[in-house]
């Protein structure tokens, strides 16, 4: 009887820690693409460029990321007219991806990385004197939020990063909201995220340390 007893609470125990909700994710955020963000992940780059009026190639997914929407594949200069430069972004003449007539577009990433990020410029060339309110909301693999970056973004030459790594142990990055608060659409370049495959975290390694010993104490009781 007591050796059941021992069991039901273990098993029992095992149920809530894996059912225990997560604390928020700890994370860093990167402003500028510095070498430890673009040495600790893969760049995806921003399509071929190829896209014209008469031939409007466009892409669903590029890499780890899935697009909500299609994405036209244009080109700094030829079809997006400025970007930004160094060290502000990687490159101030990148292929982009454009998001025509959309305010906000959700990436979602398979690979289940814990960095990923992108450079963005609005298209307000109609008002190049203004800057866009953007909001990136980085979600991780349960959908809950990790962080919005917020940033006031000029849409003449004054592109952006947009990158977060997250540090919780086990959890990865499962979607991003970007939003433009200006009504504006926008292009993002320069897509990248790692592939590692993060480490258990610590309450699924208790939870499955405990159902160890309820597996332990369960043959103990029958063999007794």
């Amino acid at each position: 009887m007591q050796k059941t007893s021992i069991f039901t609470v273990i098993v029992f125990a095992t149920s809530l820690v894996l059912t225990l909700p997560a604390h928020a994710d700890s994370f860093v955020t990167f402003a500028t693409p510095t070498t430890a963000y673009t040495t600790s992940t893969v760049d995806y780059g921003g399509g071929d460029g190829s896209w014209t009026m008469s031939t409007p190639s466009t892409l669903t997914s590029l890499g780890p990321f899935a697009f909500s929407t299609s994405m036209e594949e244009r080109a700094v200069p030829a079809t997006w007219t400025q970007w930004n430069t160094p060290p502000a972004v990687e490159s101030s003449t990148p292929n982009v991806l454009f998001g025509a007539g959309f305010t906000s577009v959700t990436l979602t990433l398979a690979l289940s990385p814990t960095i990923a990020g992108f450079e963005l410029e609005p298209d307000n060339n109609a008002t190049p004197s203004t800057f866009d309110s953007i909001s990136v909301a980085f979600f991780n693999e349960d959908s809950m939020l990790i962080d919005t970056i917020n940033a006031n973004v000029f849409g003449q030459g004054g592109a952006l990063l947009f990158a977060l790594e997250d540090t919780t142990p086990g959890a990865t990055i499962g979607s991003i909201v970007i939003t433009d608060n200006s009504d504006d659409d926008f292009s993002i370049a320069q897509l990248r995220a790692n592939t590692t495959t993060p480490e258990p975290g610590t309450l699924s390694l208790l939870g499955l340390g405990m159902l160890g010993l309820a597996v332990l104490a369960y043959r103990k009781t029958v063999n007794a």
